[in-house]
């Protein structure tokens, strides 16, 4: 997997929101809440992950890290895609909440704090995973990801990536 997790680390420099920024306080709150949950076998279960799954609607140890985006919507009284367990829902290219996709769209540097990126899997032929971002850096980002790292340690983790993992970008805090 590419990026960097940050073991409990804060980003260094935040970018400020340009629009709606108790909204974007809520989903960082929230995620803050949930940094730190992790999976019990490694095969997406557990208690925490197993609640964000049931309330989203899939089915049981389902990838999970587009229903720990729709969780943070819904404790912040924002909106989400139907379909919002997976990744790609949240970037469809018609969508006036995407502000990018690589190659057909907009620009990276176009994605801001409180924003959904989305990364693209080249065997699964499209957008498979989705993060929040937390913080703007000089080289890329930091996000705040469900699902990401493996066996026992997958969870939520803080994740640095750079400019170029970014595949899309959405603003979903309207």
């Amino acid at each position: 997997m590419l990026g960097h997790h940050l073991a409990g680390g804060q980003p260094g420099r935040l970018a400020p929101a340009p629009a709606e920024p108790a909204r974007v306080a809520c989903t960082l709150a929230y995620l803050d809440g949930v940094l730190g949950v992790r999976e019990a076998t490694g095969r997406n279960d557990g208690p925490a992950v197993a609640a964000f799954i049931r309330a989203g609607g899939g089915a049981a140890q389902a990838e999970w890290c587009g229903f720990l985006q729709r969780a943070v919507q819904v404790h912040c009284g924002l909106p989400y895609p139907a379909g919002a367990g997976g990744s790609y829902n949240w970037f469809l290219p018609a969508s006036p909440r995407t502000v990018f996709i690589r190659g057909q769209r907009g620009a990276v540097e176009q994605v801001r704090v409180g924003y959904k990126v989305g990364f693209y899997n080249p065997a699964r032929g499209r957008i498979a995973h989705i993060a929040s971002v937390r913080a703007v850096t000089r080289h890329g980002f930091v996000t705040d990801d469900g699902n990401w790292g493996s066996g026992r340690n997958a969870g939520v983790h803080r994740v640095s990536r750079g400019r170029g993992e970014i595949y899309a970008g959405a603003n979903w805090n309207q």
